[in-house]
């Protein structure tokens, strides 16, 4: 190899992960959304940090779903765990690591998604996003 081109291999192919790795963030963002969780109410299941991938569609939701939902107090959303099911349609939620149920229920018009997957160390992968751009 020529003198001065041992590092193209390299970077080419970092480049191309940075594609690939923006094209799957591109799918998820359409089909899906995420968020970044900054709190730890939901620990030990999810931690500060970590991304919740959530379907972008509330129709149907369980106990024991994992939600993430628009709240006033939070601009960023809040992401807890369905505890109940109310004939309206609303939900009672509570985080796992709260001892409480949260004082309101959240109306069906709120939620966001239902959590679908948990990307763990949410960090790590946001700083590799950030080094390819």
């Amino acid at each position: 190899m020529p003198e001065g081109r041992s590092g193209v291999p390299f970077a080419m192919t970092r480049r191309i992960t940075g594609v690939v790795l923006i094209a799957a963030w591109g799918v998820v963002a359409v089909f899906f959304g995420a968020t970044m969780v900054h709190g730890g109410s939901m620990e030990p299941s999810v931690a500060p940090g970590d991304i919740v991938v959530y379907r972008r569609s509330a129709a149907v939701v369980g106990e024991g779903d994992i939600v993430y939902f628009a709240h006033p107090e939070w601009p960023q959303g809040v992401v807890h765990r369905v505890v109940e099911v109310m004939p309206d349609g609303a939900v009672r939620t509570r985080g796992d690591a709260n001892g409480a149920i949260d004082r309101e229920a959240v109306p069906r018009r709120r939620i966001h998604g239902v959590a679908t997957f948990v990307v763990r160390s949410g960090k790590a992968v946001a700083g590799l996003l950030e080094a390819v751009r």
